[in-house]
């Protein structure tokens, strides 16, 4: 057998689709390591040669893909920001200078694209490198399809049918004036650091930031007035994983005033999308997921809104004016043809009748050629894991100790943002129960945060 190991950055973003593509897979000759990028590089560090599936390549990420490739690991890439959707060719080039570089290309095995947008966009920058690029689309799509998403999400779209009828805003904004001022800094900390990126595309993406922020305020307003427009409705917010939840209840809780509107992150994005009645976004891919769904969906915008990736705002109605918003959510069907939305979404997005996830599997199935051994990946898995657990709950019991001795309290705000409660047993089995393939498989533990999937009977 062969391993793939499986680092997930975002949680709420990567772990389900990551997870169906495991599942999706789970009769190949392979076994699957997935969890928390520490504990992934961990055991790709020390469970045998395998292939390292990762979220990006981004130019500051050479050494990690150096200390990987180091292990005899092959390294693959699809990236998860979602390229496909930046406004156009000039933009799509633009983001490659954050999110590539030449050097980290030339290392890594594969790239995997959304459509052919990005794969036109990879291969003409890196045209010497363009064999190891592949339009495959990404395990997010598959998500999309109805007879996956109401397998998956079941309990999740019955919970929230509850809240019928309601409105779903999910948002994509930078939503405080204390994250907006770190957001200024970093790209300015990415500027002096990078010579690709010019004096001009700086302040462009410090005015993309602002009008982000500006966005944030806006979409406060708006949907006062709609708690008061729709009294009959909910208003369900989902932050961003990176936003502070806080940063939105804020707005609506120090007053009964707008009962009707609720700041949730508790479930996936589909589900959210699935049980409402319309999705209200800027710039999001929810807007675009929603209209694959077949839900009804519009885009709410500033005018002169200063982006580099409004193309999901090409791809449902759109408008800057709070009565077309409200003339639209008032009709009871929408009345333009989803259709032809979906034309301009797969002109971009790569959408077959197989799922993502097996092209993805077709393509790398032969390039580890390193087999491993069952029964040793195991009782490896548990010696390291065991050490690691207990080195780790070491660190953070010693931690603990520390802030009450000086009175403070360490921050883990990114991790505990983008990781809420680490990667649980529970979660993944649901999906695999929901997917009918619980008892076909073995999910074995290694640390806090990272598992070993694979087929039953492999042994």
């Amino acid at each position: 057998m062969k391993i793939i190991y499986i680092p997930i950055e975002i949680k709420a973003r990567e772990l389900i689709s990551k997870l169906f593509f495991i599942a999706d897979n789970i009769n190949q000759d392979f076994v699957f390591f997935i969890g928390n990028k520490l504990d992934t590089r961990r055991a790709a560090s020390l469970l045998g040669k395998g292939i390292y599936f990762y979220k990006s390549i981004n130019w500051y990420d050479t050494e990690h893909i150096k200390s990987i490739k180091k292990r005899g690991n092959k390294y693959i890439s699809l990236d998860e920001e979602g390229g496909a959707t930046q406004s156009d060719e000039k933009s799509f080039q633009l983001y490659l200078n954050y999110r590539s570089s030449l050097e980290n290309i030339s290392l890594v095995d594969r790239i995997f694209t959304w459509g052919d947008f990005d794969f036109r966009g990879w291969c003409e920058k890196y045209e010497d490198y363009s064999s190891k690029i592949f339009e495959t689309g990404s395990p997010r799509f598959d998500l999309w399809r109805e007879n996956i998403y109401s397998q998956i999400f079941k309990d999740e779209i019955a919970e929230l049918k509850k809240y019928s009828p309601f409105f779903f805003i999910p948002s994509t904004f930078i939503s405080s004036y204390e994250w907006l001022q770190k957001e200024i800094a970093n790209e300015k900390r990415m500027k002096k650091n990078n010579s690709k990126i010019s004096e001009e595309i700086l302040n462009k993406r410090i005015n993309a930031r602002k009008d982000s922020y500006k966005n944030h305020l806006e979409y406060i307003k708006i949907i006062k007035k709609l708690s008061k427009d729709f009294p009959d409705h909910k208003i369900i917010i989902k932050p961003h994983p990176t936003e502070k939840v806080f940063d939105w209840k804020k707005n609506f809780e120090e007053s009964n005033n707008y009962y009707n509107v609720l700041v949730d992150n508790k479930y996936d994005l589909t589900s959210y999308i699935a049980a409402s009645e319309c999705v209200i976004f800027s710039e999001s891919t929810a807007g675009i997921q929603s209209i694959m769904m077949g839900k009804k969906a519009i885009s709410y915008n500033l005018k002169n809104n200063v982006t580099f990736r409004n193309f999901a705002n090409k791809c449902a109605p759109n408008t800057s004016n709070y009565k077309t918003l409200l003339d639209y959510l008032k009709l009871k069907d929408d009345p333009r043809n989803n259709n032809i939305y979906k034309k301009i979404i797969e002109s971009r997005f790569y959408m077959s009748n197989e799922t993502s996830s097996k092209m993805i599997m077709n393509n790398i199935k032969n390039l580890q050629k390193n087999e491993i051994e069952l029964n040793k990946l195991i009782i490896k898995s548990k010696l390291y894991g065991t050490y690691f657990w207990v080195k780790d709950s070491l660190k953070l019991f010693l931690i603990r100790i520390k802030d009450s001795i000086f009175s403070k309290k360490t921050k883990f705000k990114s991790y505990s943002l983008k990781m809420p409660g680490g990667i649980k047993r529970i979660e993944i089995e649901r999906v695999f129960k929901n997917l009918k393939l619980i008892n076909q498989v073995n999910i074995k533990k290694f640390s806090k945060s990272g598992y070993i999937i694979y087929k039953k009977n492999s042994l």
